[in-house]
């Protein structure tokens, strides 16, 4: 089952690893360079999976892990302000 990831509000961390639902939540309205770096640590570092290229986030499996479009959607809104 490939890790699934959220976005949520009041979490105690940028990212929180749910190991019952086998997700990922990230907190609403962080900055995507600092959820990268999170997810980063969390998937390779705690989960053991491979490490990607670049930016590219990978499941334990090794398929590429997606992020919420809102997430990535304010990422290029204030890109382009």
């Amino acid at each position: 089952m490939c890790i699934r990831v959220h976005t949520a509000d009041d979490l105690p961390d940028i990212v929180v690893w749910d190991p019952d639902e086998v997700s990922v939540l990230v907190a609403r309205g962080a900055h995507l360079f600092d959820v990268v770096r999170e997810l980063r640590a969390l998937l390779t570092v705690d989960l053991g999976a491979p490490e990607g290229p670049g930016t590219v986030l990978r499941c334990f499996c090794g398929e590429r892990l997606d992020l919420p479009a809102g997430l990535l959607g304010r990422a290029l809104s204030a890109e382009a302000c």
